[in-house]
C-alpha cells in the first residue's frame, strides 16, 4: 500500500494526492524486480510454439470480449490519418 500526501486537494477524491517520491521508487524496483523474475522463469521452462500460439490467441480473445472485434473497432487516429489522405488527394487532382 503506497502513503499519500494530499496537496490542498479535496479529502473525498483520490486522483488529488500525490504519491511520495519514495513509494514510486519502491513501486519502480518491485517492478523491475517481478520483470526480471519473469524473464528467468520464461528461460527456465519456454513455451513450446504451440503453447505460445494458444497463449497469443487467448490473449486475442480476451482483448476481443473486452474491446469488440479490432476489425470494427472506431478508431480515431485512423480516421484523422484517412480524412487528411483523402484532402491531400482532392487538392492534387
Amino acid at each position: 500500500m503506497c502513503t499519500t500526501q494530499n496537496r490542498g486537494g479535496w479529502a473525498d477524491r483520490p486522483y488529488n494526492v500525490a504519491m511520495l517520491a519514495s513509494d514510486i521508487r519502491t513501486w519502480a524496483e518491485n517492478y523491475r524486480a517481478a520483470a526480471e523474475r519473469g524473464r528467468a522463469e520464461i528461460r527456465r521452462q519456454p513455451l513450446s510454439p504451440s503453447e505460445a500460439f494458444r497463449a497469443a490467441m487467448a490473449l486475442l480473445a480476451w482483448d476481443e470480449s473486452c474491446n469488440g472485434s479490432p476489425f470494427d473497432r472506431s478508431d480515431p487516429v485512423s480516421s484523422r490519418e484517412d480524412e487528411q489522405m483523402w484532402e491531400a488527394w482532392t487538392r492534387l487532382r
